[in-house]
C-alpha cells in the first residue's frame, strides 16, 4: 500500500512539474513570439524533460527530512524515557555496589589496605587506593554513567565502615591481627567462635598441614593459617591440600593477613583450597559452603 502511495505521489508530482514547465514555455506567445525559441520557452521545455528527476530529487530529500524528524523524535523519546528511570536505575546500580562490597569485602579491604604505605614513623609515603577502586569497579563492571568515581568511593568506604562497626559489636576486629604466629592460629580460632563455630587449635609441629579445625552446621573446614608480611606460596596451598585427607574435614582453606601469589591462587583453583583473609571470618561458612 505504501509503495502504491509512493508511485502515486511520483506521477501527480512529475505531472504537475511538467504543467508548470508547460505554462512557463507558454508564456512567449502571449508576445506573439514561438514558445521555443524564447529563453522561458527554452526554460519550460528544461523542466518538462527533467520533471521526472525534478520530481525524484524533492520526494527523497522530502522522505530524509522525515526520517531525520523520525529519528530525533526517537532520540528524545529514548532521553525521557532515560531520565525517567535514571533514579531506579541508580538506585539497583547502588544495591548491586554494596552487595558487590559484602561479596568481596575481604579482598577489597586487604588490596585498600596493601594500598597505604607508611614508613617507620607512621607518615603515608604512598597511597594508591584510588587505583585499587578503581580496579574493583572495572572488576564489576560499574556503571560510570551513573556513579561518578567520588560518589562510589564515598558509598565504598561508607559500606565498609558499616560493616567493620557490625564486627566490633561483634566483638571481632579484623584489624586486630596479633604479630605472633602461633597467637595468630589462636587469635582466629576465637574469632570464629564468636560467629558460631566450634574452632579449635591443632597441636604442635605435628599439625598435617592445618593449623584450625572448626565445625559449624555438621560442616568441618581446616585452616592453614599464614602471618606473612609478604605474599603466600604454593607451600600453604599444598599443605592445606594434603590436610584434608589426613583430617577428613569437608573442606579446606588458607587464612592469612596477606595476600597470594599468582601461583599458589591457579594451585588452589585446581585444588579446591579456598583462599581467604581475616576480614572473610564473618562470612567464612559461606565463601566456603555456600556454592556446595
Amino acid at each position: 500500500m505504501s509503495l502504491l502511495k509512493g508511485v502515486l505521489r511520483f506521477v501527480l508530482l512529475t505531472l504537475a512539474i511538467c504543467l508548470l514547465g508547460g505554462m512557463i514555455g507558454s508564456v512567449g506567445a502571449l508576445a506573439g513570439k514561438p514558445p521555443g525559441l524564447t529563453a522561458l520557452g527554452i526554460l519550460g521545455m528544461v523542466i518538462v524533460v527533467l520533471s521526472p528527476f525534478l520530481s525524484a530529487a524533492w520526494l527523497w530529500r522530502r522522505r530524509r527530512k522525515a526520517k531525520a524528524q523520525e529519528a530525533a523524535m526517537r532520540l528524545m523519546a529514548e532521553e525521557q524515557h532515560y531520565q525517567e528511570n535514571l533514579p531506579r536505575r541508580r538506585l539497583i546500580e547502588r544495591q548491586r555496589l554494596i552487595d558487590a562490597v559484602d561479596q568481596h569485602r575481604g579482598a577489597l579491604e586487604r588490596n585498600l589496605a596493601r594500598a597505604v604505605r607508611t614508613n617507620d614513623y607512621g607518615t603515608v609515603v604512598q597511597d594508591t587506593r584510588g587505583e585499587a577502586l578503581a580496579e574493583f569497579f572495572a572488576s564489576i563492571a560499574l556503571d560510570g554513567a551513573l556513579f561518578s568515581f567520588e560518589d562510589a568511593k564515598a558509598l565504598v568506604f561508607e559500606q565498609l565502615n558499616t560493616r567493620r562497626r557490625e564486627q566490633v559489636a561483634a566483638g571481632f576486629d579484623a584489624g586486630s591481627v596479633p604479630l605472633d604466629g602461633h597467637e595468630f592460629e589462636h587469635w582466629v580460632a576465637d574469632a570464629l567462635t564468636r560467629y558460631g563455630w566450634k574452632a579449635e587449635v591443632t597441636r604442635g609441629s605435628g599439625d598435617q598441614g592445618l593449623d584450625v579445625i572448626a565445625e559449624k552446621k555438621g560442616k568441618r573446614v581446616g585452616l592453614q593459617c599464614k602471618l606473612y608480611g609478604g605474599p603466600v606460596g604454593n607451600k600453604a596451598v599444598q599443605e592445606a591440600h594434603a590436610g584434608k585427607v589426613y583430617y577428613g574435614v569437608d573442606a579446606v582453606g588458607v587464612l592469612t593477613n596477606a595476600s597470594f601469589t599468582p601461583s599458589a591462587t591457579a594451585l588452589a583453583a585446581v585444588t579446591g583450597v579456598k583462599l581467604f583473609s581475616q576480614h572473610d571470618i564473618p562470612s567464612l561458612f559461606e565463601k566456603t559452603f555456600a556454592a556446595r
